[in-house]
């Protein structure tokens, strides 16, 4: 492989230009970079080949196995401090209203 392949073949995996690999990045951490994208592309073909098969699998353990790794990688939301009871009631009341 040549060096403007090379240079080429990180462009097109890193979706940077050829200026930004050549001027943005040491060539010696290249491979690692390139090892890391093809190693998250891997993880997210697994992803999608679970839930792909997940109708199609009978063991229970397996399925749940499954929806715990997605559901670990969803984002969590943030903690909304508690509050008071008139604080809940005037919620809910304008949650009846329809004003949120």
């Amino acid at each position: 492989m040549t060096h403007d392949d090379f240079v080429l073949h990180c462009c097109t995996h890193l979706g940077k230009t050829q200026r930004e690999i050549e001027e943005d990045y040491y060539f010696v951490d290249l491979p690692e970079l390139l090892m890391l994208k093809n190693q998250s592309r891997a993880r997210e073909l697994l992803e999608n080949l679970d839930v792909v098969s997940y109708p199609h699998i009978i063991d229970d353990k397996a399925r749940e196995g499954i929806i715990k790794r997605i559901t670990n990688s969803l984002p969590k939301p943030a903690e909304t401090p508690p509050q008071s009871a008139e604080e809940q009631y005037q919620a809910h009341l304008a949650r009846m209203k329809g004003g949120g």
